[in-house]
């Protein structure tokens, strides 16, 4: 996670200088002071101190707002023309070279638009264009609030309360509509901008899109978001319409389905696209751990629990605390460690082993088993109450055999991931494969299918994987299953020869002439048959 986390930040406050403060605030606001209008094409306002918008006053600023205002104050350096000697000496560059200086906004992770002084659109960066979906050319000349379209355009403006303040007004929240006519929550810090005389000449605007935590959503979509579950299958549908059920919910789950389908991967999308996606996601294997080792591992202990135990040990559910717990092999677990589970479900809250402290925690539990639990507590092998306790809502995964109409989806699938991994481009795959590939059994399903795609893809040498690419394993078991099934088809096909020909022979009320024009053989011919298939005359 650690390379997930390095670019989240947070916003607080306006001072400039601060660390809190984002990369593109500081960068903007350091270039605040200069000639924008030469850089950016705005023009001088005339000593104007804010610009009234077409239908509006300039924003009044309350006793409370001031207040706030100067508690949030940057240092004079930052915002005022009278310090315009504090611009940085790169200044110059950027207003001799527009070209430049639209690099500089490009390289900006965070959105960037400027306003004139009657509220057009003079600049646009690439990130603006990512997170609005409006391109520079559509919107340069516009009045922003026809781009934005937000509710508080025309009555709280972020940029005329920066204008009214005389300084930068950060981290409000807005909700605007994109291109796609579809809402998104931005993060806006806004600031005047002044001319070579002090006079203020337009506005300045940094926005990012928060409305799903995008830095996070971006990073991991490729891995743990809905386009790597791949399946267009009746069986699949209803697999993704179960899971938009569950996203906004906090209700356990159990995930049933055969080793390799992919239930691990099923829980981290649930967690990663719920309300807990900003806290932990911790996973284990129950069948990987023996009992004595599990107990610890789930509940942990305290130094001096058990011989062996040197230090304090935190166990799952408390580094899970706020999260996601996810328990696979869940069917696994021995009685004992089943009555602290279903303890732990009834009253949130656990006991290190050793130590008779309760601790509280808040976790989603999400757990999966290959195997069929309600046959496991006929057979009592496994507790009920703990079963209904965790069978609150059940998602079944189908095997790779019972939709075998994804086999092509998933090809392009893995052959765009692998291509990505290794370099290639491998264009796809010859139709003798696909026969083949759909024709397997997969006992491993799609964690096979991956696995054999990823042998392929390192034999293969030109642009196409051939059979003489795929596992040996699977060569040999489709030639065998070829093998079966030629004697089962040449005894069909002899059958439907033979109720054709007497099909043909009732009709013509066993005219053998007749019967053989109907059916486009010779007389003799039809003699062979019906002595081949035992076919005599009543």
């Amino acid at each position: 996670m650690g390379m997930l986390i390095r670019r989240r930040r947070v916003v607080k406050g306006c001072d400039a200088a601060s660390a809190n403060c984002g990369d593109a605030a500081r960068l903007l606001l350091a270039f605040g002071q200069g000639r924008w209008s030469d850089a950016l094409g705005i023009g001088g306002c005339q000593g104007n101190s804010s610009i009234e918008r077409s239908g509006r006053q300039p924003h009044a600023t309350t006793e409370a707002e001031k207040k706030g205002d100067n508690e949030r104050k940057p240092d004079a350096a930052m915002v005022g023309p009278k310090t315009r000697d504090s611009t940085p000496s790169f200044e110059g560059a950027h207003m001799e070279n527009p070209q430049l200086f639209q690099a500089i906004l490009n390289s900006i992770s965070e959105g960037v638009m400027t306003v004139d002084k009657d509220w057009k659109i003079a600049s646009w960066n690439r990130a603006a264009e990512k997170i609005t979906g409006f391109h520079k050319e559509e919107v340069l000349g516009k009045e922003c609030l026809k781009v934005f379209r937000a509710s508080l355009c025309r009555d709280f403006c972020p940029v005329d309360k920066a204008l009214s303040c005389g300084h930068p007004y950060q981290d409000v929240e807005v909700a605007i509509r994109n291109k796609k006519n579809e809402l998104v929550k931005l993060l806006v810090n806004a600031a005047p901008l002044y001319n070579d005389e002090g006079e203020i000449i337009g506005g300045l605007e940094t926005f990012r899109d928060v409305s799903q935590n995008r830095w996070l959503q971006e990073e991991l979509e490729s891995h743990y978001g809905y386009k790597s579950i791949v399946g267009r299958s009746a069986a699949m549908q209803r697999v993704f319409e179960t899971l938009s059920n569950l996203i906004n919910s906090d209700t356990t789950v159990l995930i049933l389905g055969e080793t390799g389908t992919g239930k691990e991967l099923i829980a981290r999308a649930l967690h990663f696209h719920g309300a807990r996606r900003d806290k932990a996601f911790v996973a284990i294997n129950c069948s990987a751990l023996p009992e004595g080792t599990l107990e610890s591992e789930l509940f942990g202990h305290v130094k001096g629990a058990f011989t062996g135990a040197l230090n304090t040990h935190i166990g799952k559910f408390e580094l899970a605390n706020g999260g996601t717990l996810f328990l696979d092999e869940i069917g696994d677990i021995s009685p004992a460690t089943q009555v602290k589970l279903l303890r732990v479900l009834e009253e949130r809250e656990i006991h290190r082993l050793g130590d008779n402290k309760p601790i509280r925690v808040d976790i989603r539990l999400i757990t999966a088993t290959n195997q069929d639990l309600y046959k496991k507590v006929l057979s009592g092998a496994f507790r009920d109450d703990l079963y209904y306790r965790l069978n609150v809502f059940p998602v079944c995964l189908p095997p790779l055999r019972e939709r075998i109409e994804d086999i092509p989806l998933l090809v392009g699938h893995f052959i765009e991931k692998f291509n990505q991994q290794m370099g290639k481009k491998i264009q796809g795959i010859a139709d003798q494969v696909l026969e083949i590939l759909e024709g397997y059994h997969w006992p491993g399903n799609v964690r096979e299918f991956s696995n054999a795609i990823e042998h392929a893809f390192v034999h293969c040498k030109g642009a196409l994987i051939r059979p003489s690419d795929l596992p040996e394993s699977i060569l040999r078991e489709s030639q065998s299953a070829r093998l079966r099934v030629a004697p089962r088809a040449q005894k069909a096909l002899e059958d439907a020869e033979r109720d054709l020909i007497l099909k043909e022979l009732q009709a013509a009320s066993w005219k053998k002439g007749v019967a053989a024009k109907r059916l486009g053989m010779s007389r003799a011919t039809l003699w062979r048959k019906m002595e081949k298939h035992g076919i005599s005359e009543p």
